[in-house]
C-alpha cells in the first residue's frame, strides 16, 4: 500500500501463532521399512516442501455435522520447509468438534520410521481465548515430528469430528491448493445421504465425479500435479484464482445471510438499557447526527477482541452482554452499534464480509471461508459503518473493507458492495535551498477515506518522543541525512480533521558546484511517489493485482538558491490509459518551482486483462517523476 513507508517506520507488526488440541498416546518405534520412499524433489525448484498427498473424506449425516478423515504426506525440501512443516498445528473448536490423532510418524530419506509419540502432542488454549474466554472455544493441537530434515516424509492420519454444524442441517466444504503450494496428488471424498442436496463446483485442473450407492451419495475431487507458481505480493487473494472444489447444501449466498440473521436478529433487540444508553450518547442529536455519535462511542468504548473459528464465530453476543464487558469481537461491535442504532429510530442491518483478505469476488457457491468479518449497513444513507475499525470516520472504512462483495442479512437477505472510495493522499510543502546546501522545508498532510483512516492508525502507535526520529528515518528514505519533528491532531477523535504539520531541515543538499542537478524532494512523506510508481511497473501476467491507493496528491514549492541561471526544470505531462491517471505541470514564479504530481487510480484491483494499461501508466509516470532540476552557477561561489 502506499503508506508502507511509515507503516515499516514506525509500527512493528506482530504475528501471532494460534494453538488447540486433545492429546494421543502411541508407542515409540523406528523400523526400517523393506523399501525407501521415492524422491519427489523434481518439479518445483525452491519449493520449500511438497504435499506429497493430500486425502480428506467427509462422512455428512444430513442434519450438518461430519467426520473428516485426513491423510497426508508432506516432504520437506529446503532448511525453510523443515522448519516450517516439521510441526503440524491443527485447530479446534472444542465445543463443536473433537480431534483425535490416529497415527504420525517421520520416514526418513533412509527408511527408517520414527513414531510420534504421545510427548510429542501437545494442547493449548488460543491466545484470544485466554484474552477473551467468553469469545473462543479454540484449541490447538501441535504435533512435533521427530528427526525431520530434508527429503524426509511426514505422514500423518487424523480425524475430525464436527458433532455441532455451523448452522442446522447445513454444509459447506472447500479444498483449494495455491500455486505456490508444492502438490502432488489432491482428493476430497463427500459422503453423504442420497436425500441430500448438494451443489458442487471445481476449477483450476479439479476432476468432479458423483456416484450412487444404494442410500449414499459418493462426490470425489481430485487434483494431480498441478502447476507451481510464485504468487506475487500484490496479487489479489489465491482464493479468487487457485485450483477450488466446493460442495454445499447452500442454495446461494442470500441463504447464507438469512441463516445468519436466524441466529442474529435476537442479539440486537432494543431493551431499556440499550434505549437509554443510546439517548445518553446521542442528547438531542437525531438523524445523521445521532448516527456518528453512536458510532462514534461503539468505536471508542468497545474494544476489539479477534476470535478464533467455532460456534462464536457465526453467533453473535446480545448488545448487552457487550456493553456490560466493554469488548466483543466484530459481531459483537455490529450487534451492539445495530441495536443502538434501532433504539433512535434509525435501521440497520448486519453486513457479511472478507475483511481479512483480497477476495473481491464471492465464489459461485458458498464457501464460508471467505466471510470473516461483520459491520454494519445504514439504508437511510447507504452508508456502511466498521465499529471495529478503531481510527475509520463515520462513512469511511478501512482498507480490508473496501470494494468487497457483502450479504446484507436479514429475513430476506440481499448482496450488495461496499464503496472503492474515495481516498486520497494529500501534501502540501514549501522548501527553501539555502546560500549553503541546505534544504529546509515545512509542510502540511492530510488523507480522505481509507488514507485518513491507516494515517491515523498509524499516529496512534507513536509516542511523541519518537516523532524526532521517526522524521530522521522519512528523510533518509528520500536520501536526505536531516532533522525536524511533526504535530497532529489526536488521531481518536473522529469529530475532527486529521491533519500533519511538518517541519524539517536538511544540510548537504548539494555542494554549490558549477553545474547543480537536483531532485525535487518531498521531505517529510508518508510515501515516496517515485518508488511506489517503479515497484507498481512490473504488473504479474498470470495474477490480478490489487493497488489500494486512490489519489496521491503532492503540491511542492521549492525556491531555488540565488546566483544561478535555470537550465532545465520537470517537464509538464499528462498520462491517461484504462487503468487511471498521472497528471504534472511544472511551473516557474520567480525563483521558485511549483510542481503538482496527481496519481489517480480508479479502481482498487485489476484484473489481468489491465496489465498493460497498469504498465503504461506506471512506467510513464515514473519517467515524469524522475526528471530533475538542472543549475548553471552565474554569480560567485557562497563562502563557508
Amino acid at each position: 500500500m502506499a503508506l508502507s513507508r511509515l507503516i515499516r517506520i514506525a509500527s512493528p507488526w506482530f504475528v501471532a501463532c494460534l494453538a488447540a488440541g486433545p492429546a494421543f498416546a502411541a508407542p515409540p518405534s523406528a523400523t526400517p521399512p523393506s523399501a525407501t520412499p521415492p524422491s519427489t524433489t523434481q518439479g518445483a525448484a525452491g519449493a520449500p516442501f511438497k504435499m506429497v498427498s493430500y486425502s480428506d473424506i467427509f462422512d455428512l449425516a444430513a442434519n450438518g455435522t461430519y467426520t473428516r478423515t485426513v491423510h497426508k504426506i508432506i516432504e520437506p525440501l529446503t532448511k525453510n520447509g523443515v522448519q516450517s512443516n516439521g510441526q503440524i498445528q491443527e485447530v479446534v473448536a472444542t465445543a463443536m468438534e473433537h480431534f483425535h490423532l490416529v497415527s504420525a510418524e517421520t520416514i526418513a530419506p533412509d527408511g527408517t520410521i520414527y513414531k510420534v509419540t504421545a510427548k510429542d502432542v501437545h494442547t493449548q488454549t488460543a491466545p484470544s481465548a485466554v484474552d477473551a474466554p467468553t469469545f473462543s472455544d479454540a484449541k490447538i493441537v501441535s504435533i512435533e515430528f521427530p528427526h525431520v530434515e530434508r527429503g524426509s516424509k511426514l505422514d500423518i492420519t487424523y480425524t475430525m469430528h464436527r458433532f455441532q454444524p455451523y448452522f442446522p442441517n447445513e454444509f459447506s466444504g472447500i479444498d483449494a491448493v495455491p500455486p505456490n503450494q508444492f502438490t502432488g496428488h489432491e482428493q476430497v471424498e463427500v459422503r453423504a445421504p442420497a436425500s441430500l442436496h448438494l451443489l458442487t463446483s471445481v476449477r483450476g485442473g479439479y476432476k468432479l465425479s458423483k456416484t450412487i450407492k444404494g442410500n449414499t451419495q459418493i462426490i470425489t475431487a481430485t487434483l494431480e500435479n498441478p502447476p507451481y507458481h510464485s504468487i506475487p505480493g500484490n496479487a489479489v487473494s489465491a482464493g479468487q484464482f487457485e485450483p477450488m472444489f466446493i460442495a454445499t447444501t447452500f442454495p446461494n449466498w442470500q441463504a447464507l445471510g438469512d441463516a445468519y440473521w436466524q441466529r442474529a436478529a435476537a442479539k440486537s433487540a432494543v431493551t431499556p438499557d440499550i434505549k437509554k444508553l443510546a439517548d445518553e450518547i446521542t442528547g438531542p442529536k437525531t438523524g445523521r447526527a445521532a448516527m456518528d455519535a453512536l458510532y462514534d462511542w461503539a468505536t471508542t468504548h468497545i474494544r476489539w477482541v479477534g476470535i478464533e473459528p467455532g460456534l462464536s464465530g457465526w453467533i453473535p453476543a446480545s448488545a448487552g452482554h457487550t456493553v456490560a464487558r466493554r469488548y466483543g469481537d466484530c459481531k459483537a461491535s455490529e450487534t451492539l452499534l445495530v441495536a443502538l442504532l434501532k433504539a433512535k429510530g434509525i435501521e440497520a442491518e448486519p453486513a457479511l464480509i472478507d475483511g481479512g483478505s483480497a477476495d473481491y469476488k464471492l465464489t459461485p457457491l458458498v464457501n464460508l471461508g471467505i466471510i470473516d468479518h461483520v459491520i454494519v449497513y445504514v439504508p437511510k444513507y447507504h452508508l456502511f459503518l466498521d465499529p471495529t475499525s478503531g481510527f475509520a470516520t463515520p462513512g469511511t472504512l478501512p482498507a480490508g473493507d473496501i470494494d468487497k462483495p457483502v450479504i446484507l442479512a436479514s429475513d430476506h437477505s440481499t448482496l450488495s458492495r461496499t464503496p472503492s472510495g474515495p481516498a486520497a493522499y494529500i501534501e502540501n510543502t514549501t522548501e527553501t535551498i539555502g546560500p549553503h546546501g541546505a534544504l529546509i522545508g515545512k509542510g502540511t498532510i492530510h488523507g480522505t477515506g481509507y488514507t485518513d483512516w491507516l494515517m491515523r492508525d498509524i499516529l496512534d502507535q507513536l509516542p511523541k518522543a519518537a516523532y524526532p526520529h521517526v522524521v530522521e528515518q522519512v528523510l533518509s528514505h528520500e536520501g536526505l541525512l536531516g532533522t525536524g519533528s511533526f504535530t497532529a491532531a489526536h488521531p481518536d477523535d473522529l469529530t475532527r480533521p486529521f491533519i500533519i504539520n511538518d517541519q524539517w531541515k536538511a544540510p548537504g543538499y548539494y555542494n554549490a558546484g558549477h553545474i547543480v542537478v537536483l531532485r525535487v524532494h518531498k521531505g517529510f512523506a508518508f510515501t515516496d511517489l517515485g518508488h511506489y510508481l517503479a515497484s507498481n511497473a512490473t504488473v504479474s501476467k498470470r495474477y490480478p493485482v490489487k493497488r489500494e491507493v486512490g489519489t496521491l496528491h503532492f503540491a511542492t514549492d521549492l525556491t531555488l538558491p540565488s546566483g544561478y541561471k535555470i537550465l532545465a526544470t520537470p517537464e509538464s505531462g499528462t498520462v491517461k490509459t484504462a487503468a487511471g491517471s498521472f497528471v504534472q505541470t511544472a511551473t516557474m514564479h520567480g525563483t521558485t518551482l511549483h510542481l503538482v504530481q496527481t496519481l489517480s487510480l480508479d479502481r482498487v484491483w485489476y484484473p489481468v486483462a489491465d496489465r498493460a494499461a497498469l504498465k503504461s501508466l506506471f512506467t510513464q509516470a515514473y519517467r515524469l517523476d524522475r526528471q530533475q532540476v538542472v543549475l548553471e552557477r552565474t554569480a560567485p561561489k557562497p563562502q563557508a
